[in-house]
């Protein structure tokens, strides 16, 4: 009966212990790009771009379909993305139309907001 009882136990312990390195390995590894393409199951975003070819102004962008989803994508990505990521792009998150001039000057608004502020000198979180 002793030997009954180790050997659940031990039985247990293997079962549990692969349960555990299991959902380990099936765990996709943090980039930024899975952070970005996370957004279109957990939002409803019209779409998403790494704009990291100007070393100078990386921006992540998102468009919108509804203004009230802004500040939840916002916070999403706050939340999801690495202190790295935060510090080195800007989230540029803004509504969607389709007429091209208002989509335009929807996705400008918050560069150029930002752009003012650090003109200014402020100290900017994003």
């Amino acid at each position: 009966m002793n030997f009954k009882r180790k050997l659940g136990i031990l039985a247990l312990v293997c079962l549990v212990t692969d349960i555990a390195l299991f959902g380990l390995i099936q765990k996709e590894p943090y980039s930024t790009e899975a952070v970005m393409d996370s957004l279109w199951k957990q939002h409803n975003v019209q779409s998403t771009m790494i704009d990291g070819i100007s070393e100078a102004n990386p921006v992540l962008d998102v468009s919108v379909y509804d203004e009230k989803d802004i500040n939840g994508v916002e916070d999403y990505l706050n939340n999801s993305l690495s202190k790295e990521d935060l510090e080195h792009y800007k989230l540029n998150v803004y509504q969607w139309s389709e007429n091209p001039l208002e989509f335009r000057e929807n996705a400008q608004e918050n560069l150029n907001n930002w752009n003012i502020l650090l003109q200014m000198g402020a100290n900017v979180e994003q």
